[in-house]
């Protein structure tokens, strides 16, 4: 995402709770965008675990880390390559979309109409060589990271800002589009991509209730 003048509430650099929370969007949003090539496969492989210790949102997100890890670890680029094409394209027709418009009932207007406008409102659009939609997952992780860690000229968002957002445009159809790709039958590694994003989401639906 680009940015036209920004209207968001500066609060300074991220706080390293946040830039972790931003860090993530951006892993999700790339492994949604594209196949991970080597480099990415290795370092997710390479990352350090998390203790799964004591239990609930966290312990599940530590576990679905670890074996995402494992899942990088042990898949090549070529195979992830396939996967993806298999899965996220397809031939005529995908066998899961990423987009928000195939979970989300139909509305007065489109809901990527709706999220565009939103996105204006916080003075973000799409870059012109980003050939997704907005209501693309990878977009809306994008998206995510840089309300919660700022870009190039613009501001970290308010948390109100972040929470409005993630309520609207996260909440209620990406835990679905991760249902569907758990359910896929040629899902392998990106059925562990997608259970780390679930419990991910979670963690982040709990937070925005507390804060």
């Amino acid at each position: 995402m680009s940015q036209a003048p920004a209207k968001l509430a500066p609060l300074g650099a991220p706080a390293a709770e946040d830039q972790a929370r931003a860090n993530f969007y951006a892993l999700l949003s790339r492994l949604y965008a594209a196949a991970p090539d080597e480099a990415l496969l290795a370092t997710i492989a390479a990352a350090d675990p998390w203790p799964a210790v004591g239990e609930g949102a966290a312990f599940a997100l530590a576990t679905s880390w670890r074996a995402l890890s494992a899942a990088s670890a042990a898949t090549d680029a070529a195979t992830a390559e396939d996967e993806y094409q298999r899965l996220f394209i397809g031939v005529g027709r995908c066998e899961v979309s990423l987009h928000a418009s195939a979970y989300l009932a139909p509305t007065a207007t489109s809901p990527l109409a709706e999220l565009r406008a939103a996105l204006a409102r916080l003075g973000l659009s799409r870059r012109e060589e980003v050939n997704v939609y907005e209501d693309h997952l990878a977009a809306i992780c994008e998206t995510m990271r840089v309300l919660i860690a700022g870009a190039p000229g613009i501001e970290p968002a308010t948390i109100a800002q972040q929470r409005e957002f993630f309520a609207v445009y996260v909440a209620p159809w990406v835990t679905l589009c991760c249902d569907a790709i758990n359910t896929a039958a040629i899902a392998n590694y990106y059925r562990r991509v997608a259970e780390f994003t679930v419990f991910f989401i979670a963690i982040e639906r709990d937070s925005f209730a507390i804060d």
